[in-house]
């Protein structure tokens, strides 16, 4: 259900939070690959690049909360990766698709609220 760069963002908050690179090696992650998704990580207030430490590496950065503090939902929406529930249904959506976009949007919320609750504790 999760995507492979959701994944190894999870791995990335958790090496980070633990001071190793251990999750993140599993993944084999693409040249640049870490960079980038540091990159998404720092821009949603995730994490923070800790001065006098070069930049693109885990190490060089600090988590801005405890992990368990941080949910998949905000992984999901920092890293623009799906399910297709991590945004919130517009009301342009419900304008244009009426009673449909009313149960999709029940749906949609009632998965937001569970991937709320899911923190990195628990993955």
């Amino acid at each position: 259900m999760l995507t492979r760069l959701t994944q190894e963002s999870l791995a990335i908050l958790h090496d980070i939070a633990a001071g190793k690179n251990e999750r993140i090696e599993k993944y084999n992650p693409a040249e640049g690959e870490i960079a980038s998704l540091l990159g998404k990580l720092e821009k949603a207030g995730l994490i923070h690049h800790a001065e006098g430490n070069p930049e693109g590496t885990i190490h060089s950065y600090r988590l801005n909360r405890p992990l368990s503090r941080i949910s998949l939902l905000s992984v999901l929406e920092a890293t623009g990766e799906h399910l297709n529930c991590n945004r919130p249904t517009t009301e342009e959506f419900y304008n244009r698709y009426g009673k449909v976009a009313q149960k999709l949007g029940v749906v949609n919320q009632l998965t937001r609220s569970f991937l709320e609750d899911i923190k990195l504790t628990d993955c």
